[in-house]
Formats: C-alpha cells, structure tokens, sequence
C-alpha cells in the first residue's frame, strides 16, 4: 500500500488507511470501536480523517474521552 500511494503525509493517504483498516475490521467481525485519545491529543488534521475514513467504510467509532476528576478543597482550617 505504502508504494501505491504518492505520499504518506497527505490527505488522501489517511483516508487510505482509514478505509484498509475499516476492511481488515469487517474481515475479523469487528463492527464498534472505542477510541480514547492519549494525554493532549486532538481530533484534528490527520487524525480525523483517518476516523472518518474508518466510519465512512461502516465502522461505529465512539470516542471516549476523560474526564478531568478535581479534587474538592480539604475544609480543615480554623477560624
């Protein structure tokens, strides 16, 4: 695949792989994915093509993203 294609940085390369790995997916029965972005990863650019790729090929794709849990200030001071 990676000869087939002019360049492996551009649009149309991402939607490639999207849709390959869309097929090799439906192959081994696998129809819904979760997604969960790593620390500071956007869903933008190349990333984003690849998932609309992967969802326009007949994959469910859920992104699950992660919740900032803050912690509740400690109400121990005296007045």
């Amino acid at each position: 695949m990676k000869f087939d294609l002019g360049s492996t940085r551009n649009a149309t390369a991402c939607a490639a792989v999207g849709a390959v790995l869309a097929q090799r997916a439906l192959a081994d029965d696998i129809h819904d994915v979760i997604y969960t972005p790593r620390k500071g990863e956007r869903l933008e650019g190349k990333l984003q093509i690849v998932l609309q790729s992967v969802i326009d090929n007949g994959i469910n794709v859920k992104v699950k993203l992660k919740q900032i849990t803050r912690k509740k200030p400690s109400s121990s001071y005296s007045a």
